[in-house]
């Protein structure tokens, strides 16, 4: 049995109050708004690191590049340095010292190889300046029977003037001999 009497009995107002009291009294040993506050730390501390990842991640990226052009850098200054000494030692080996008689040079080649045509001035065309050097073109067109002749002028041009490359070839066959279009180039420096 119980100790209280019935005249003991609270009243709903008393138990209404004494059930607020409980829940403020249990709130304040539960304190959510600690729980929510290391909430929103930890939200921003992760949105700071995500920030910070990102940003490492454009400066790695960007150092890589860099570091990529500064090698590539310092091949081609040990490229140049290597050229400018051997021209240094050897000034009279200059490939692309400019050759006043390249077009005869040429045109004793395809009398050399056998070419039953004679090769004939190349079209005019401008050269393209490229800062201290200029490329110089010559397109011809080369009519023979023996496509062989031809080939072998070709090759014979670039092995006897130094630095003389082939940069474009269209081989036709007409009905009584073959059309090659060729366009051989040349970088020479400017003087």
């Amino acid at each position: 049995m119980s100790t209280l009497d019935s005249q003991a009995r609270l009243s709903a107002d008393d138990r209404y109050e004494l059930a607020s009291r409980a829940m403020m009294h249990e709130r304040r040993s539960r304190p959510a708004h600690l729980v929510a506050f290391g909430v929103l730390v930890f939200v921003i501390a992760l949105l700071f690191l995500a920030f910070a990842w990102r940003h490492n991640s454009a400066a790695e990226s960007k150092l890589l590049s860099n570091s990529v052009a500064a090698i590539n850098v310092e091949q081609m200054m040990d490229q140049i340095n290597q050229l400018e000494l051997a021209l240094l030692e050897n000034p009279e080996d200059d490939i692309f010292q400019p050759i006043p008689d390249i077009l005869t040079r040429i045109t004793r080649i395809g009398e050399q190889v056998g070419l039953q045509n004679p090769i004939g001035l190349p079209r005019n065309t401008p050269p393209r300046t490229e800062g201290s050097a200029r490329l110089m073109s010559y397109p011809y067109t080369v009519r023979d029977q023996s496509l062989e002749l031809i080939l072998e002028w070709i090759q014979q041009t670039q092995e006897q003037i130094p630095g003389l490359q082939a940069r474009e070839v269209t081989i036709n066959l007409n009905a009584q001999s073959w059309v090659v279009k060729v366009t051989l180039t040349r970088y020479e420096r400017i003087q």
